[in-house]
């Protein structure tokens, strides 16, 4: 099922939202429920999808749904991942920075990414985490969805805090 080409939203594809270098390396198979897919459609529907629009630049899946094998495997990832339900997915966004002599840092983007989720009202989420280098963002449903702000703390080491929307759009 991940290896055709299946669009969940116009920029998203089941397929990049289950790769997994780890999971290709250990031989393990990362294929998700029917459910799991849905909830990976409503995870793009709800959040990525919108972001990219807002955006305009390309928002690049570096973990998205996980099996329990897979989730087992990595290190710091809790037992209870939303990415275990298809319903969480980390990323960095992508401007074509290589050459194109904007100035612009990846950091830079990924504040700009984090604000755009906390400020536009088509973007919805559950939680929005904030790691040095990219962002973890999960989506449940529109009357689920708690939109928690968190931290990470020393690259999620120690946990994650909590923050509000005006600390949130102070981080530089």
């Amino acid at each position: 099922m991940c290896n055709n080409i299946i669009y969940l939203t116009p920029h998203f594809t089941l397929r990049e939202l289950c790769e997994s270098r780890t999971a290709e390396k250990l031989d393990i198979d990362n294929v998700p429920s029917w459910q799991e897919v849905e909830n990976l459609r409503r995870l793009c529907e709800g959040t990525l999808e919108p972001l990219r629009v807002a955006l305009q630049m390309p928002v690049i899946i570096t973990s998205g749904f996980r099996t329990k094998a897979l989730n087992d495997k990595l290190s710091r990832s809790a037992a209870k991942s939303q990415h275990l339900s298809g319903c969480a997915a980390d990323f960095y966004v992508d401007a074509g920075l290589r050459g194109n002599g904007s100035g612009v840092s990846r950091r830079e983007l990924l504040i700009k990414a984090f604000r755009t989720i906390i400020l536009n009202e088509e973007i919805d989420y559950d939680q929005l985490i904030l790691y040095p280098t990219f962002i973890h963002v999960s989506y449940v449903s529109r009357e689920a969805n708690r939109r928690r702000i968190l931290i990470s703390q020393e690259n999620g080491k120690r946990g994650y805090g909590s923050i509000s929307m005006s600390n949130a759009l102070k981080i530089e």
